[in-house]
């Protein structure tokens, strides 16, 4: 009978939906969890703005690189400065 039980009470706790599990992330007041949300954020706009440094460097390698318009390097340029902001 115990056996019947304990493979009852497995089946429901497996069968929890991750929508539940990320809403309970993201609206913690757990500091432990807000430390480790907040390590992920910066890691996350830290791969961000490496894309953009990236791409403003390529952009600078050599005189008149056609890589991205000059438009699209000033906002690109904006867009890093913005974002590293936030990786810090």
């Amino acid at each position: 009978m115990s056996s019947d039980a304990i493979a009852i009470q497995t089946a429901g706790a497996s069968g929890r939906p991750w929508v539940e599990a990320l809403h309970e992330w993201v609206t913690t007041v757990d500091h432990k969890r807000l430390g480790i949300l907040y390590i992920l954020y910066a890691l996350a706009f830290l791969l961000i703005a490496g894309l953009e440094a990236i791409i403003i460097r390529i952009q600078l390698i050599r005189p008149h690189n056609d890589f991205v318009s000059p438009q699209v390097f000033n906002r690109m340029f904006t867009m890093h400065g913005t974002t590293m902001i936030f990786s810090s």
